[in-house]
């Protein structure tokens, strides 16, 4: 294994943080935070000093890994940078533990939502540092995931082939980095488009720029506590839920569009199969929401059903599909939004597939001799091609059930312990108050003990469940 290789990476993981934590510092010196600015400088120094001294240690190592070194790099990053990011709660004393801390910066960095401290207690510097790892978490999501597929030769069934995945060759590192760029790149440019809508439409400057940076990374964590209509409007609620949409979508089709810089080409954004999904999903979920709580919520009920169907989860305004039963909002949760994008769960396009496959397999069943090919998107796909769909989808289901026996043997109820595991697998905090409003359950209630599995749980939905289950393997530590 190439370690030397591992430490090069995580050390420009480290100078990454110190930036993020260094442009935290000077946003909290322009609003004369003095006690946020200092500690979050000295944090950014310290991590910046032991970044580049692991740069210069390991610079000149060969440039070879093989997949297992990055799979081992994956991880480590995932882990690590909570780690980091969980500094400034300890020192602003806003976390009274490194776990609570640790919960805190793994949502955050996860995109899930998730967050046992009350908003309006935070200072303005503490609040912008998280909305910072929101949107640096949803740029490293949709990076992996596009340097993953890119490094598997584009081998994903039904995957969307973009340029994006030839922009740059060579070692795994450089592809980070080049794509990287172009990711962020994109989610910076929309999230300023949605910053200067919200602004236009009237939403205060600061909540507006927060909010921005968790509606395209659809992170969920909201600049106040209470309801979003308490401090925006309408029209401001819908433009979030524009970029909420998006952050949603296959970042690999939104660069394919603006690349073309042609307002036609729209139609491959609108006509894409998971796009579809996304809609034919919130419509559905709008229409139980008018049933159950009746048309003169509508509004209320279709921005809600924007925000919970792209994983972000805003509560817009106190009646709103939280009425709808339990079950149906845990199942939505669970399939989450488009591949290659922000949003947590299984994904549309694996579901997409699966169904197809189990309609074939249905057809078999009446006529065991015959052949039925299986077509997706004018493509035939070998059976063998959904064998690592179904493992993916078997390896979902055996990690959830697993959240919900550790989070039980701490002594959750069951309807909290299903809640919380969902909530933390699809990287969907909110989910748990929307399902279980009577309950009481909140996550400023639970255990130091109860919050490190949600955040365990939380990194697992971002790594990819296979990804932690081969850790297990012993083949995998052979090599």
């Amino acid at each position: 294994m190439a370690i030397t290789r591992i430490i090069l990476w995580l050390g420009n993981t480290f100078v990454l943080c110190a930036i993020l934590l260094l442009g935290t510092a000077f946003f909290a010196a322009i609003t004369l935070e003095a006690m946020p600015a200092i500690q979050f400088a000295t944090i950014a120094a310290a991590i910046g000093v032991l970044g580049v001294l692991l740069i210069a240690t390991t610079y000149n190592t060969p440039a070879r890994e093989t997949n297992a070194d990055a799979l081992v790099f994956l991880l480590l990053f995932w882990i690590t940078v909570p780690l980091i990011a969980a500094l400034p709660y300890l020192s602003l004393g806003v976390s009274g533990s490194l776990t609570s801390a640790y919960f805190e910066a793994a949502s955050a960095f996860t995109t899930t939502g998730a967050s046992a401290l009350n908003a309006d207690d935070l200072p303005r510097t503490l609040l912008l540092w998280r909305a910072l790892l929101q949107g640096f978490g949803g740029v490293c999501v949709a990076t992996f995931a596009v340097v993953i597929l890119a490094s598997l030769n584009l081998a994903g069934t039904g995957i969307h082939r973009s340029l994006l995945f030839t922009l740059k060759k060579g070692e795994l590192f450089e592809r980070l980095i080049g794509i990287g760029r172009v990711v962020a790149g994109i989610y910076v440019f929309l999230a300023c488009i949605c910053f200067i809508a919200m602004v236009i439409t009237g939403t205060p400057t600061f909540e507006a720029l927060t909010l921005s940076l968790s509606a395209i990374s659809t992170g969920g964590l909201t600049p106040q506590s209470g309801p979003l209509a308490s401090y925006i409007g309408p029209i401001s609620a819908f433009v979030l839920g524009i970029f909420c949409l998006l952050g949603a979508m296959n970042i690999a089709i939104i660069w394919d569009l603006l690349r073309l810089r042609r307002l036609r080409n729209i139609t491959i954004l609108l006509g894409n199969y998971e796009h579809r999904g996304l809609f034919v999903i919130i419509g559905l979920l709008s229409l139980f929401g008018i049933l159950y709580v009746g048309a003169s919520h509508a509004f209320t009920l279709i921005i809600e059903s924007i925000y919970f169907v792209s994983t972000a989860g805003f509560d817009y305004n106190v009646i709103g599909i939280e009425m709808l039963p339990p079950v149906i909002l845990i199942a939505i949760a669970l399939i989450g939004g488009s591949a290659l994008s922000t949003a947590g769960g299984v994904k549309i396009i694996r579901m997409l597939l699966l169904f197809r496959h189990l309609a074939t397999d249905m057809s078999r069943l009446t006529h065991p001799s015959r052949v039925v090919p299986v077509f997706f998107k004018g493509q035939h796909i070998p059976d063998r091609a959904f064998l690592s769909i179904w493992m993916y989808f078997f390896g979902y289901t055996l990690v959830f059930g697993l959240g919900i026996m550790a989070l039980g043997a701490t002594g959750l109820i069951f309807e909290d312990a299903v809640a919380v595991s969902a909530a933390s697998l699809s990287n969907m905090g909110p989910l748990l108050l929307y399902v279980l409003p009577e309950s009481g359950a909140t996550y400023s209630e639970f255990t130091d003990v109860q919050k490190l599995i949600s955040a365990l749980f939380m990194l697992i939905g971002r790594v990819e469940v296979l990804a932690v289950l081969i850790l297990f393997t012993p083949s995998f530590w052979r090599q």
